[in-house]
């Protein structure tokens, strides 16, 4: 009998019923050959040595079909008791037919991050030695010349353990001169495990980067900050949800938290980066009648410099916290919220370019969004709706600066918050994620350098 099916007939409830309690293990396993190696299968099978009747057979197996679907290199999963070779009736044989997924994978797309239109292209092979692992081979470009290689290796249920394992080598550059008047060259590697509901998430990084200002209009803070930078940093993350609440344009009802901790500065080398980074993310979705929904959501983040004379080392500008965007401050434009400094020269770089963004070590949002239906039944059928948007965040340097911390949070962070109100009015096109948006927002309180 199969898992998928024999379960859940309604005519066979009744003789289920009546043999669910009688003793039953399986005595063979019979697997399909493929690329997978057995024991990949066989040890998400163990937990059915475990059953000695019917009815515990069949949880375990509907456990064992749900991890070895988990591991994505399935088509499907078929489990299938049969009659036992040996004639007795106290024992089954289990049929295990899982046909594969190709061995290898393409796609590209377009996509917009940030202020950036991207074209991404990837290949990869999945499954190829057998151990269910995946290899990817990533290529980005952008509009403003930034370019992005990558080459990913994953492996679930790594070393016998229920972890997943990941390892990644890249190599970025990256074009801030719109906004901060540097690019960046980095390469690096990371190395991580991962639960296998994904709660934790634990990774190494270790990169070297490049930081050059190729218009010479930077302002003095950026210049200071260029030069090669070397980065081991350890990070961990832990992630919950109730729900499905992490989309404000499209929420549904849920709860979500994350966590997110970083230490840099892991090693004896006296060059390396040193700090330690705090982020929480919080977000909840409630329904409302009539196709309305509210949404809230907080993010609050920090970082600080460590080691001998912490409070005078400014944060290094890539890996501090930025404002700005319908990602974080709607209303304003990506990453020209908080810090900055005048540029020198006479650089033309279109809007925004008369001052260098500088990040900042202290970051909070807030963001309170309704979704409702219009009254008439017609834009409704069309899939048009709309949303209110009620957005604030604050953004300040902690250390390098001059300040104390009291001095930073009280004066700059406490005193510099922007909020910004903003309606939308969005039509889906294809599906949720295709979509046509005409918004009009207006800054409540902004700040003169903004």
């Amino acid at each position: 009998m199969s898992t998928a099916a024999a379960f859940s007939s309604d005519p066979q409830d009744e003789l289920y019923d009546s043999i669910k309690d009688k003793p039953l293990h399986v005595d063979l396993v019979l697997l399909q050959k493929g690329r997978t190696r057995p024991h990949i299968i066989e040890k998400e099978l163990l937990r059915i040595r475990d059953a000695t009747s019917l009815d515990e057979l069949k949880e375990k197996l509907l456990e064992a079909q749900e991890s070895l679907e988990a591991l994505n290199i399935f088509q499907a999963v078929q489990l299938t008791l049969d009659a036992s070779l040996t004639g007795d009736p106290r024992s089954c044989t289990l049929k295990v037919h899982c046909p594969e997924k190709r061995i290898w994978h393409a796609h590209a797309g377009t996509f917009l991050a940030e202020t950036e239109a991207k074209f991404e292209g990837q290949f990869g092979l999945t499954n190829a030695l057998g151990y269910a692992e995946r290899v990817d081979l990533t290529y980005e470009r952008s509009n403003k010349n930034s370019t992005e290689y990558g080459l990913q290796f994953t492996r679930p249920r790594a070393w016998g353990t229920t972890l997943d394992s990941r390892a990644s080598l890249a190599q970025h550059f990256l074009d801030r001169q719109q906004a901060s008047s540097y690019v960046e060259n980095y390469r690096g590697s990371t190395f991580g495990l991962s639960s296998d509901d994904g709660r934790h998430n634990i990774g190494y990084e270790l990169a070297w980067r490049a930081l050059s200002s190729p218009n010479r209009a930077a302002c003095p803070s950026v210049r200071q900050q260029c030069g090669n930078h070397l980065k081991s940093a350890l990070q961990y993350v832990y992630q919950w949800q109730r729900g499905a609440c992490d989309d404000p344009g499209d929420p549904s009802v849920g709860v979500s938290f994350r966590s997110t901790s970083e230490v840099a500065g892991i090693g004896l080398e006296s060059s390396l980066l040193r700090f330690a980074r705090q982020h929480f993310q919080g977000a909840v979705a409630i329904p409302m009648v009539g196709g309305t929904s509210l949404f809230f959501q907080a993010n609050a983040a920090a970082m600080l410099p460590w080691g001998a004379g912490w409070q005078r080392k400014p944060t290094c500008i890539s890996d501090r916290l930025f404002l700005g965007g319908v990602g974080s401050l709607r209303g304003f434009q990506e990453r020209q919220v908080g810090p900055s400094e005048p540029r020198l020269g006479n650089f033309q770089g279109g809007a925004g370019s008369r001052r260098d963004a500088l990040g900042g070590d202290l970051y909070a949002t807030v963001l309170a969004a309704l979704r409702f239906q219009f009254p008439s039944r017609s834009l409704q059928e069309a899939g048009i709706h709309g949303h209110f948007f009620v957005n604030g965040g604050s953004l300040s340097l902690l250390s390098g600066t001059g300040r104390s911390l009291k001095q930073a949070v009280t004066e700059d962070f406490m005193r510099s918050w922007r909020w910004t109100a903003v309606c939308v009015v969005c039509a889906v096109l294809l599906s949720p994620s295709a979509s046509l948006q005409a918004s009009h927002g207006q800054i409540c309180v902004p700040v003169p350098t903004d």
